[in-house]
């Protein structure tokens, strides 16, 4: 009996340990090869993407701007207005109530070529802060790189069939997460309603803030045994479904940008997958990532009043939004 009962635990500890592989595999195996090294200088024509980068985040994020604080988020959502008819957008209002207070989303559209419904590529940002903060990483961070997106991909002509979506979220932030006065979950129901299929979608979330220095990143479990200890890469993050969108990504973003970069796929149990803009779209069905700076587990002025516009590192935030208009015009190209 007893060398049976060896053989028994043998076998499943090997299936065990092939298990655990798999799955360190599936949520860790990514394409392309991670930016080692020190960072080329910005080129000369790129000066002007930094400053602008700036400008956005200093207008949109340098007062707590709320339903809590309707007056400040109004003025953040004129300024996007105004800068994207500037580029000359057509904008399109989305607009609900939320405790008596009118908001809205606020959205752009390129489209190719062919009759119907063409299928969608959505790339979303949220422009509220939380309560008791200035947001000017979470996330008027998001909101410069899809502004400077929207001025690079001005001439992009989608390919037959596919639209081009950028859309600025209201009501991200808490009470509203997750609730049907989350503005990316009113604007994914409003797609569902119309019978529209989003093939790809992009969340913009807390991209400003890096760090060089050893132990100044930190992960939930798993995440922690998996990934390295510097705050120096911006992160992809998709849920299991958007694994193969998250592979498409991020091995477009390393063969473009010369920026440390780390993808994962997680549940979304797990803390942080989910706390974004992607879990509307994921709720029905379409395959969404997150691109992130991993703010809640990194940046020591998360979601505080110290989060202001000063703090924000724009030499790298530029370069993450020259690698993003790259994919961005990759996804436009051809689809998943």
């Amino acid at each position: 009996m007893k060398p049976a009962r060896v053989r028994i635990a043998l076998t499943v500890l090997s299936i065990l340990v092939a298990f655990v592989g798999f799955a360190v595999w599936f949520m860790t195996a990514m394409p392309g090869t991670r930016h080692r090294g020190p960072l080329q200088p910005l080129g000369v024509g790129d000066q002007q993407l930094l400053a602008n980068l700036k400008a956005h985040v200093v207008a949109v994020a340098s007062e707590e701007h709320n339903v809590g604080h309707p007056e400040a988020l109004e003025r953040s959502a004129r300024y996007i207005e105004a800068t994207l008819s500037g580029l000359g957008y057509a904008v399109s209002r989305q607009e609900f109530e939320a405790e008596g207070v009118k908001v809205r989303n606020l959205e752009v559209r390129r489209t190719g070529p062919g009759a119907g419904k063409a299928r969608l590529i959505v790339i979303g940002a949220h422009y509220d802060s939380a309560q008791g903060a200035v947001g000017a990483n979470d996330n008027g961070s998001g909101v410069a790189a899809l502004l400077e997106l929207a001025r690079l991909l001005k001439s992009v002509q989608p390919a037959e069939g596919l639209e081009m979506r950028l859309v600025f979220y209201v009501n991200e932030e808490l009470p509203w997460f997750a609730t049907e006065k989350m503005g990316s979950l009113v604007h994914a129901n409003g797609l569902a309603l119309g019978e529209r299929e989003v093939v790809a979608m992009l969340s913009l979330e807390t991209i400003g803030w890096y760090s060089d220095a050893p132990g100044s990143q930190r992960y939930p479990f798993p995440f922690n045994l998996l990934y390295p200890s510097t705050g120096d890469f911006i992160g992809f993050v998709a849920n299991p479904p958007s694994r193969s969108l998250l592979h498409r990504v991020i091995g477009s973003f390393r063969r473009h940008a010369a920026f440390p970069s780390e993808g994962a796929v997680g549940l979304e149990s797990i803390a942080g997958v989910s706390w974004s803009d992607q879990w509307a779209y994921w709720n029905f069905g379409w395959p969404a990532v997150m691109v992130t700076d991993t703010a809640p587990f990194r940046y020591p002025h998360y979601h505080t009043l110290r989060d202001t516009p000063d703090k924000l590192d724009y030499d790298r935030l530029a370069r993450v939004v020259l690698g993003l208009e790259s994919v961005v015009r990759e996804l436009v190209i051809a689809a998943p």
